[in-house]
């Protein structure tokens, strides 16, 4: 069964708070949903502040439905998103409005993330960039 992110806000952790499940740690997603069709180059992401409930099998996905995603980066296994800001490129010509990560396995109890964000091409420009972070 697939999850699509069946969690909670929780403030108190993180910077800003936390997003984290309700006991899912594996198949449920986080997703970000864009106002118009961008193109990605990186990625960031920061799990929760204890380092602990990371998630560790994951991809990043893109779509313009909502349905029908493709895969845009599946790192090696295991991949933790722990309690430091990680980047990842991003090698891709296609533009997507909704981006998700994929959670395919992680620690128990409530996994989660304290930070997502993506840098995304203004223009067919590789120079000019924009971010989008929840």
């Amino acid at each position: 069964m697939q999850y699509s992110f069946n969690g909670v806000y929780a403030r108190g952790g993180g910077l800003a708070g936390e997003w984290i499940t309700r006991g899912e740690t594996s198949d449920f997603w986080i997703q970000i949903r864009c106002p118009d069709l961008v193109r990605l180059w990186k990625i960031a992401f920061r799990g929760r502040d204890t380092n602990t409930q990371r998630i560790y099998r994951w991809r990043l996905e893109g779509s313009t439905d909502g349905e029908n995603f493709t895969m845009l980066l599946e790192p090696p296994n295991p991949s933790y998103i722990g309690n430091e800001l990680e980047y990842y490129l991003i090698e891709t010509e296609d533009k997507y409005n909704i981006y998700r990560l994929y959670c395919l396995e992680a620690e128990p109890e409530n996994p989660g993330l304290s930070y997502f964000q993506l840098y995304v091409y203004l223009s067919n420009d590789r120079n000019t960039i924009a971010l989008y972070r929840r």
